[in-house]
């Protein structure tokens, strides 16, 4: 239920686009304005404050609320933690085994609460593992060699942390060469099974370790109960949002991410929004609550946040907060990388 109706702009009761879930007060569709918007973001990837959400104060907490923060730089993943807890922390809560990097969705580093990786890496890497799979033949890797490489590698993987080029040393005494970006792509591949992960670097080498030798205890979540954890976090950590932004960070195909949506709009924790330009949106019901002033105190914020930030890498539609002329001084430009840049009133804009 909306307590504050003047947060939103009012869409006519039957509006032209059709039966909607949880429309609100008496099926009116509600509007999102565009610093709305922007405010609840900020909020709710904990770079602005408000009452409707009790923040997390120390790391592992703030990566349990994110869920998933991408971390293909590990110091600015590292950076944009801290910066949400208030305090450093998250490069001993990672030495320590209380954070993981892994890569659970879209083939790429995500840092993670220890007992959110494996559900997370199951739930979100199967269609990535398919394509790797298909990719083996042109490899020249074949499932006995793969096989070979993986079980070496868990092995040793048990007792210590495995340097990269360990690793390749590893796979090179049961005859499978590394070399041409086979020794690349088995490591992924295996991280994207669930059981390696990165450990502490090892001489400025990543390292590969067991999970289940630095987290053995991983929360059992499968199925439909991983799809609706998933689903809720990912909006109450970065709504508003749409179909598509959580079909982009999850890997997931359209057709799961509304079932998971369905499931977690079943249990009253989002609620449906039309966003500044029209389209269907979700947000968490804590941001009902959110008032204007809190809105205003939020856009007022001026903040420098680094390459890789959640606060863009969320969404696959950026528009929102960052005029497509940052394309090339942000990010992604032609090679997928992003720069540091700083947020002013909501808005992504270069350093």
């Amino acid at each position: 239920m909306f307590t504050h109706a003047s947060h939103y702009v009012r869409r006519g009761r039957h509006g032209g686009r059709g039966k909607r879930i949880n429309q609100g007060i008496l099926g009116v569709m509600p509007a999102l304005s565009l610093d709305r918007l922007r405010a609840l973001r900020l909020i709710a990837q904990l770079l602005a404050p408000s009452t409707a959400l009790r923040a997390p104060t120390d790391s592992v907490s703030v990566a349990k609320h994110m869920l998933a923060s991408q971390a293909q730089q590990r110091g600015s993943a590292l950076t944009a933690i801290d910066l949400r807890a208030g305090s450093p922390g998250a490069s001993t809560a990672l030495d320590n085994s209380l954070l993981i990097r892994s890569w659970t969705q879209r083939g790429t580093h995500q840092i993670l609460a220890a007992e959110d990786v494996r559900w997370m890496t199951l739930l979100c890497s199967p269609r990535i593992l398919a394509a790797s799979t298909k990719r083996r033949s042109s490899l020249l890797l074949d499932d006995a060699s793969v096989a070979r490489a993986r079980d070496a590698l868990t092995i040793a993987a048990e007792s210590a942390p495995v340097s990269r080029s360990q690793a390749y040393e590893l796979f090179r005494s049961v005859d499978v060469d590394p070399g041409d970006h086979r020794g690349q792509h088995l490591l992924r591949h295996f991280g994207g099974e669930g059981n390696i992960v990165q450990g502490p670097p090892i001489n400025g080498e990543d390292s590969f370790v067991s999970l289940d030798a630095v987290c053995p205890l991983s929360l059992a979540l499968t199925g439909d109960a991983a799809l609706e954890e998933m689903t809720r976090r990912y909006f109450h950590s970065r709504g508003a949002a749409t179909v598509k932004d959580l079909v982009w960070w999850s890997g997931l195909t359209v057709r799961d991410v509304k079932k998971g949506i369905a499931l977690v709009a079943a249990a009253g924790e989002v609620q449906v929004v039309e966003g500044p330009s029209g389209e269907d949106m979700w947000i968490p019901t804590w941001a009902i609550d959110v008032t204007e002033a809190e809105v205003a105190s939020a856009l007022e914020r001026e903040l420098l946040l680094p390459a890789f930030d959640e606060y863009l890498l969320s969404y696959t539609d950026r528009s929102h907060v960052m005029d497509p002329e940052h394309l090339f001084s942000i990010g992604p430009g032609k090679n997928g990388v992003f720069k540091p840049f700083r947020v002013v009133g909501g808005e992504a804009l270069p350093v």
